[in-house]
């Protein structure tokens, strides 16, 4: 876990609620989740919620996952969150433009949910 007295908060972006149920079931442990199927839901969300992680997918309605990236990394009130890329674009590319935005890492969809979950443990466990 992240070493905190109280439970990490993880907040899950995807359009998709099947990808938000697999994500929250890799996860399963003591973490408190809210999700966001849209990158204005997942702003508010952050804002509201203010979460320890943040994963979130590139390709969502009425924007991209990483405007939520770089909400985060641009508001000097909010809480280093971490931040995960879970996404089906995988090239080289892409993965810059998610370090760009800011992003702690990416994951490629389809996922391993025991790599999902080792990963948002390590970034968890890793000062922001």
């Amino acid at each position: 876990m992240s070493g905190r007295a109280e439970t990490a908060r993880v907040l899950i972006c995807d359009d998709e609620p099947a990808l938000r149920d697999l994500m929250r079931i890799a996860l399963m442990g003591d973490y408190v989740f809210e999700e966001a199927a849209t990158v204005a839901e997942a702003i508010e969300a952050t804002d509201r919620f203010r979460p320890d992680l943040i994963l979130v997918d590139v390709l969502m309605p009425a924007g991209s996952g990483l405007d939520v990236v770089a909400h985060v990394r641009n508001q000097g009130d909010l809480p280093r969150a971490r931040t995960i890329v879970v996404s089906a674009f995988t090239d080289e590319p892409d993965r810059r433009k998610a370090r760009e935005a800011g992003a702690d890492a990416f994951i490629a969809k389809p996922f391993d949910p025991d790599e999902l979950s080792a990963l948002v443990r390590d970034l968890l466990a890793t000062p922001g």
